[in-house]
């Protein structure tokens, strides 16, 4: 919805996916708070970081970069998010740079009966020090008791419960469910223990094309990141597990 093309709740405690470019988009981690393991992420730009639980890692692939993410223990739980936020076409081909927050770097809010975590955008008074160039804004709400949250005008917006169960404007919202809240509302949510993501962001002007894990508003700027991929333009990552190394 909106600059937010995809949405992956991951469960993984072993290497799923092998290093792999991206182009034309941001790829996200948002590592869960309670998630028990943490991840390794390594770029072919040189980048190296730990996301542990309750930090957030942004890849912004720009021209491309590979990349791979795995569970810094096998058979360790790992439990987040993945998102893939769509870059401006301006900002397609700006050279790839990745942004990390460890837990503690997150700009907090304290709100009645809820505390809102600033991952991107600005909410509150505060600004996440990451810029996404995309116009939107992506909070971590954990409610412990009645909120009311305004989405501002002019915007696609949506919520998931991630854990817990509590209403949004009276009705019941169970971990998994995603609901689209409406712009210039101010809605009213309820709940103990109950986390979610929200996010709002400016419609796209028109829709993406994509192949595979690259993504760009035009059809030829798609086919030269193909192409520059399969040139080694976007660097070289060796695999980290034995079973992707031939």
């Amino acid at each position: 919805m909106g600059h937010v093309l995809n949405i992956d709740w991951f469960r993984m405690s072993e290497p799923t996916f092998p290093p792999h470019p991206h182009a034309g988009f941001s790829a996200v981690t948002w590592m869960l708070p309670w998630s028990e393991g943490s991840f390794t992420n390594r770029d072919s730009r040189g980048d190296r970081s730990r996301i542990v639980p309750g930090s957030l890692h942004w890849t912004l692939a720009g021209s491309g970069v590979l990349h791979e993410e795995i569970p810094e223990r096998p058979g360790v739980a790992c439990e987040g998010l993945q998102i893939f936020v769509k870059l401006p076409e301006r900002r397609e081909a700006m050279a790839p740079r990745s942004f990390h927050l460890a837990p503690d770097e997150l700009p907090t809010r304290e709100l009645p009966g809820a505390t809102a975590r600033v991952l991107v955008g600005e909410f509150g008074g505060l600004s996440s020090p990451i810029p996404s160039y995309a116009g939107i804004t992506m909070l971590h709400v954990d409610v412990h008791g009645a909120l009311e949250l305004a989405i501002p005008d002019a915007v696609e917006a949506f919520v998931i419960v991630l854990r817990g169960v509590g209403t949004i404007d009276g009705r019941a919202s169970e971990p998994e469910v995603a609901r689209s809240l409406t712009p210039g509302w101010t809605h009213r949510i309820a709940g103990r223990s109950l986390a979610m993501l929200v996010a709002w962001s400016e419609s796209l002007p028109s829709m993406p094309f994509f192949v595979g894990p690259l993504c760009m508003f035009k059809g030829e700027r798609l086919t030269a990141a193909q192409a520059a991929y399969a040139r080694g333009e976007m660097g070289q990552l060796t695999p980290s597990d034995v079973r992707w190394v031939r």
